[in-house]
């Protein structure tokens, strides 16, 4: 017969493991939520900010409220249904409703004008709405989660008695919980399983435990639990199952829904059917980022021509049909500005090899440092996209090496004649780094006397019209605002104070580029008479024509400066 210590530490141990399994629970949960929210909207840092603060606050009102939950067992079970079944509907649901904001914005957008009073005060109503319903489940997830833990420590006294220590066991464990699974979170049940299956997973996880207090707990009225959480089991298992169409049917909205609206927005009838037949989205996961392909006609000059456009994390990264003006601008245009091939080149960024297709062209090219992060984008390069970068990565001068931009400038000893750096726009606190005067003084360090260094950054000039690209439409600034002077003060001061003394912003087709020098000076608009301009298309040279006409005003002060202790790069609240 079992002894009565032996017993005690049984029970302990079940109790223990029951926490730690509903700690885990719902930090995936609180993970996944802002994980999605902060991917369909662009905005890592409002979104994953705001919803882990909505979710804590939840989580305090739950404890503040959880003794007003009389009969234990039964509250426990009804939490674990509850929670399994938010759960497994959580990344459902914000694909369905991000995808329901955006196809009704689009709608308003390409059907009405933009400019409009009317406009603006759909789209704010779209915004509260989408804010209020999408926060609201992460508020309910946070409420009833933080029912769990006091009603763990009840469960305790009430199985062990209340002279043990338990509840401070049980606090301590839970913590543990929510380490493991931010953990698993990050390098297993994300890269491996992405966030709907995860979801779906973890809400069985959570269903289990609950079987556990109706198997071991509960006295009667079992039927009906059973019942309920079969019905949990069979919502989680069709969401699992249809995994790729829910993904699809989101994807397809949100890229090829502007495209269609944009070409035809009197012809409504049917739109969604329309889209739905459209071929699919290839999605891929790297350990980084969600790297999206899809085709679609781009018409150009009066026809339509065949085009392959790729996103990171849905922001657009390249049109197949257009891409010669970026890379053509961002390799041609600053080595023409400099007067002088440079010999020795660090490229930062730039996976898809579209860049070090223009940079090989130069014979006066020695040598190309190729840094880049994910692999995956290598693959592509290497593999999908081969045939538009021309194996520029299997060229002599090309040496490839997989690492952290930041990590290495910070440690290499290495000198460079010029500095190319394509990283995506800050979006995160992770990419505000690259932007950061600590990450521009490794630069200036690795720069030598007379070299520069170009990158693609979003600087605003001053039009009568201004453009601004946000995921995948372009909208029409009329005014010049200060939003826009404050952008590009961020960037110019970070830039000036890491030591670069010149900083010449460019446009050329719609993208922006910053052309930097340790040493002052000033640019001689006549390097397009000076230069060997047959590696440049004519659309392009017309593009860099217009450069001597652009104007991109900012202010150069200590308080705009951008640093990994102070992030000050300036980002709007996308939805």
């Amino acid at each position: 017969m079992m002894s009565s210590i032996n017993r005690r530490t049984l029970i302990k141990a079940e109790i223990l493991i029951v926490t730690i399994v509903l700690a885990f629970c719902s930090i995936v949960y609180e993970l996944l939520l802002a994980n999605t929210l902060a991917l369909v909207t662009g905005n890592y840092i409002w979104w994953q900010s705001l919803t882990i603060g909505v979710y804590i606050g939840g989580l305090g009102l739950g404890a503040y409220w959880s003794d007003k939950l009389k009969d234990t067992y039964k509250s426990i079970i009804n939490i674990e249904i509850a929670l399994s079944f938010l759960g497994a509907f959580s990344v459902f649901y914000v694909y369905m409703l991000h995808g329901s904001y955006k196809y009704m914005d689009n709608l308003f957008y390409y059907t009405g004008d933009f400019h409009s009073a009317l406009y603006l005060q759909n789209l704010f109503v779209l915004k509260v709405i989408f804010f209020i319903m999408v926060q609201t489940l992460t508020f309910f997830i946070g409420l009833l989660s933080g029912f769990e833990i006091p009603l763990m420590v009840r469960i305790a006294e009430d199985r062990l008695g209340e002279g043990e220590d338990s509840e401070y066991q049980i606090f301590g464990i839970n913590y543990i919980g929510t380490l493991v699974g931010t953990t698993l979170f990050a390098y297993l049940l994300l890269p491996k399983l992405d966030v709907i299956k995860t979801s779906v997973v973890v809400a069985m996880l959570n269903l289990l435990v609950c079987l556990y207090f109706i198997v071991k707990y509960l006295k009667n009225n079992k039927r009906f639990y059973y019942i309920a959480s079969s019905v949990v089991v069979v919502f989680g298992f069709l969401i699992g199952f249809n995994e790729n169409r829910i993904t699809q049917t989101y994807l397809k909205l949100f890229y090829y829904m502007p495209k269609i609206l944009a070409q035809n927005n009197k012809d409504l009838d049917g739109l969604y059917q329309r889209i739905d037949k459209l071929p699919p989205i290839e999605r891929s996961k790297s350990l980084y980022q969600y790297l999206d392909i899809f085709s679609y006609p781009y018409f150009d000059k009066g026809e339509y021509v065949d085009s392959t456009i790729l996103t990171l994390d849905t922001n657009f990264q390249f049109n197949t049909a257009t891409e010669f003006f970026y890379h053509q601008a961002f390799a041609h245009a600053s080595i023409a500005m400099n007067e002088k091939v440079p010999k020795k080149i660090l490229l930062l960024g730039g996976g898809d090899g579209l860049l070090l297709r223009e940079l090989v062209k130069y014979d006066e090219i020695e040598s190309i440092d190729f840094i880049e992060l994910d692999e995956k984008m290598l693959d592509l390069a290497r593999g999908r996209f081969a045939y538009l970068n021309k194996n520029a990565l299997d060229n002599p001068k090309v040496h490839t090496q997989v690492n952290d931009g930041f990590y290495y400038l910070r440690n290499t000893e290495n000198k460079y004649d010029a500095i190319f750096i394509d990283f995506p726009y800050p979006n995160s606190y992770d990419l505000a780094r690259l932007y950061s005067v600590e990450f521009y003084t490794y630069v200036n360090k690795a720069l030598n006397p007379g070299g520069f260094v170009v990158l693609d950054a979003p600087f605003f000039d001053k039009e009568n019209d201004l453009k601004d690209n946000i995921r995948g439409r372009i909208m029409v600034t009329t005014v010049f605002n200060e939003r826009h002077i404050l952008n590009n003060s961020v960037l110019a001061s970070t830039f000036y104070y890491a030591g670069f003394k010149t900083i010449f912003p460019y446009r050329i087709a719609d993208e922006s580029f910053l052309f930097l020098k340790k040493e002052s000076g000033a640019i001689d608009y006549e390097f397009m008479n000076k230069s060997d301009l047959s590696r440049l298309s004519p659309e392009t040279i017309l593009e860099m024509n217009n450069i001597k006409n652009q104007n991109f005003p900012y202010e150069i002060s200590l308080k705009h400066i951008n640093s990994i202790f102070k992030p000050a790069v300036v980002k709007r609240n996308e939805f």
